[in-house]
């Protein structure tokens, strides 16, 4: 869904007003892509993130200097973004994502396979037993990946997009 913000501007005596279209935003849900989640890319500032969203982030910076993390809930997405120096790394969501390939929270990981093919790469989940991470990398730059962790059942829990910080397995380590 996209939000135009509408100003006016006064001329002369008359007072004709003439309508201004402004920023975009562009508010969540939002499909997840290689490209971005509702026009948040790596790189971009608190601040922009705020206004792409149109949330209000409140920053967790005690995991370690230059590292902050922030929950996200919007339009029946919630997960939560990391900041590396101020900057988007990555969002994960455990709530409402999805991609345009249709793979969303509860998705098998026949149905992962079958929407991305031999383009996925995965690893073992170190945290839970019989659990993968599966990536889907951008072809070219800028490298940015989405990421689906499955349950040992086969389901996907969580979906993330991000620049190398979607790799993460804790926090900013």
């Amino acid at each position: 869904m996209r939000r135009l913000l509408v100003s006016s501007v006064a001329f002369s005596a008359t007072a004709a007003c003439v309508p201004v279209v402004g920023a975009q935003v562009r508010d969540l849900p939002a499909k997840m892509t290689l490209q971005g989640v509702g026009g948040v890319r790596p790189g971009m500032t608190v601040a922009q993130v705020e206004a792409r969203w149109g949330v209000k982030l409140r920053l967790n910076r005690a995991a370690s200097p230059g590292c902050a993390t922030a929950i996200v809930r919007r339009g029946g997405m919630s997960g939560y973004a990391l900041f590396e120096n101020d900057r988007f790394g990555a969002v994960w969501f455990d709530k409402g994502a999805a991609t345009p390939a249709g793979i969303r929270i509860g998705s098998t990981v026949g149905a992962l396979r079958k929407a991305y093919g031999f383009r996925l790469g995965s690893r073992r989940n170190l945290y839970t037993p019989g659990a993968r991470d599966y990536f889907l990398r951008s072809p070219s730059r800028p490298l940015w990946a989405l990421r689906f962790d499955v349950s040992p059942r086969g389901r996907v829990t969580e979906i993330a997009f991000g620049n190398r910080a979607v790799r993460y397995v804790e926090g900013c380590s």
